[in-house]
């Protein structure tokens, strides 16, 4: 183990293991034993423990009493197209897999973070705007989290409006007629904060696809802000030349 990193050890065992996983060990193949992993990474069994349990909770291993740990027989990744010019609910019902997204109502609002108001005008900036924040989630596992601020003159009581279908663009269009005029993406590489995990049953520090977006009118108006996280053991991205 690297005694210098930042990275608790328990994570650099899972790290490790899930690297060997996805690259190299086939499902149902038995992992050692604690004690055997233990010996093999210098560390106790406990970290061990830890590590296994993390890579039980994200569905890479299956532990049963008695028995020991084998690899697990996981979903292919959902498959989103990386141009992201089609609605993520569109692309993947057309795959046949269903998909729904869960409106968080009790969720606090948040601020707008500084990576989207940096892309903002002062006068964007001032804007009041509304917080909404959807779980996303494919065949019944929770892949993404959306949370948006939209423009509060623009949609009076939209955060107690039940949204269309659980989609906010649906909503916006079908009940407000608002439709962008454009909109821009930035993709960028992340790691899952405490409140991410819980709501992705994921680890603390997993992988993330962040995708943040700014959409405005025809008119130039400033309709909406996102910033949407998708899990990166459960999605994997697409496009064309």
């Amino acid at each position: 183990m690297d005694r210098r990193s930042p990275m608790p050890a328990w994570a650099q065992v899972q790290r490790d293991l899930r690297r060997q996983i996805d690259q190299e060990l086939p499902t149902a193949y038995q992992l050692p034993t604690e004690r055997e992993l233990s010996e093999i990474y210098g560390v106790s069994r406990i970290t061990i423990r830890q590590a296994l349990g993390s890579l039980a909770a994200d569905g890479y291993v299956e532990r049963h009493q008695g028995s020991g740990t084998f690899v697990a027989d996981r979903p292919e990744p959902v498959q989103h197209d990386f141009g992201l010019s089609i609605p993520w609910r569109d692309r993947f019902a057309a795959a046949g897999q269903s998909t729904r997204s869960i409106h968080l109502r009790e969720e606090p609002a948040e601020p707008e973070p500084y990576e989207l108001t940096k892309l903002l005008s002062p006068e964007e900036v001032a804007t009041k705007r509304v917080h909404l924040k959807r779980l996303h989630v494919v065949d019944h596992r929770a892949i993404g989290i959306t949370d948006s601020w939209v423009a509060h003159g623009l949609v009076p009581r939209l955060s107690r409006r039940t949204l269309v279908d659980g989609s906010l663009s649906r909503t916006l269009q079908e009940v407000y007629g608002l439709v962008p005029g454009d909109t821009n993406n930035y993709l960028e590489v992340g790691a899952a904060g405490s409140s991410e995990a819980r709501l992705l049953n994921a680890t603390l520090d997993a992988p993330l696809f962040v995708v943040w977006s700014v959409a405005h009118l025809a008119d130039g108006r400033l309709l909406e802000t996102t910033r949407t996280v998708w899990l990166g053991s459960r999605v994997r991205f697409h496009y064309t030349d």
